[in-house]
């Protein structure tokens, strides 16, 4: 009788805790973008990646504010994001690299099959609609990455890896657009899976 009593109760506040995790992990996106607005002596590669730090704190704030208190509707924010975070990716590895015309190149391709996919969206299987696009953004990440590599060993210089922060950056966007590969893959079975914990790093 008890244990019945206090149910609702705990799995009340299991709700809350899960949701206000999530929102905790929204405003680690803004930590960067607080960095840099206290420390504007920044490196030049720094400078190629603001766009994709404003746009990750722009879009840290709008899942807090827009969809966890407002309760806005996520998908033609979704749907602007990954063209915006492309983009942005992209902007930074044109800037860092000398391979302009492959950069180019990887832009095109992803704005032709963007716009493709956006005539053929359906938003009850969103994971399924953009696993093209995380496919083309992944593969420039991971080919732009090995271009900057190709270069450094080029030039021969004397600086060691660990002392290149665009080395640190290139190592972050291969590990998350990864691992945000792989989760793609298991999009239909995290949505359609009744486990909260699953649902949990799905926001993640």
């Amino acid at each position: 009788m008890k244990f019945s009593f206090y149910l609702p109760l705990l799995l009340m506040l299991q709700y809350i805790e899960n949701f206000a995790f999530v929102d905790f992990v929204c405003l680690l996106g803004i930590i960067p973008l607080i960095i840099y607005l206290f420390n504007r002596n920044v490196t030049i590669e720094t400078r190629y990646l603001l766009p994709l730090i404003f746009l990750t704190a722009f879009a840290s704030l709008y899942e807090i504010v827009g969809t966890s208190i407002f309760q806005l509707r996520t998908k033609y924010w979704f749907r602007s994001y990954i063209f915006l975070e492309f983009y942005t990716v992209l902007y930074f590895y044109y800037k860092l690299l000398n391979f302009k015309k492959i950069l180019l190149g990887f832009g095109i391709i992803y704005l032709v099959a963007y716009i493709y996919l956006l005539f053929q969206w359906n938003t009850d299987k969103r994971g399924l609609n953009d696993l093209p696009l995380n496919i083309i953004v992944t593969l420039t990440v991971i080919c732009s990455s090995f271009f900057w590599f190709i270069e450094v060993f080029k030039k021969l210089e004397d600086v060691p890896l660990y002392r290149r922060i665009e080395f640190y950056y290139i190592s972050v966007l291969l590990i998350y657009f990864c691992a945000t590969f792989l989760m793609f893959l298991m999009t239909d079975y995290i949505i359609n899976n009744d486990s909260l914990e699953l649902l949990y790093y799905w926001d993640i």
